[in-house]
């Protein structure tokens, strides 16, 4: 048992990204230069907001022809990090690479109606 909790606590200190739920830190150094191949399912990718303090988190992400959108709830801290500042990094789940890239507000209401209302939906787009 002890050296179960040994072993967790040294995977949460060398865990600077979102790990099992737990918000992160910087999720590493950017290892894509060019934006990502086209999603055509929904899925799951890790946020890196707040460039200058990283915040990252764990989210589910939707891949409507082509683009990739994210739904924050007002609530969330990191969505609060987001408003102030779009410049986000993402890396999808089953990937290595981590992506620079930007969030930017939809309006368009045939993609909004595919929300929640109470959502604030975002595209993101690859690149700063």
């Amino acid at each position: 048992m002890r050296g179960l909790v040994l072993l967790s606590i040294a995977l949460l200190v060398g865990c600077s990204g979102p790990f099992m739920g737990l918000p992160g830190g910087s999720l590493g150094p950017e290892t894509a230069s060019n934006g990502w191949s086209e999603k055509s399912q929904d899925g799951v990718l890790e946020l890196e907001t707040n460039p200058t303090d990283p915040y990252s988190v764990i989210i589910g992400f939707r891949a409507i022809n082509g683009q990739i959108y994210i739904d924050p709830a007002e609530e969330r801290k990191w969505y609060g990090f987001l408003a102030s500042d779009p410049r986000v990094r993402v890396r999808f789940d089953g990937e290595d690479l981590i992506y620079a890239a930007s969030a930017v507000r939809v309006e368009d209401g045939e993609i909004l109606n595919l929300f929640e209302l109470d959502r604030r939906v975002h595209r993101l787009v690859p690149g700063h």
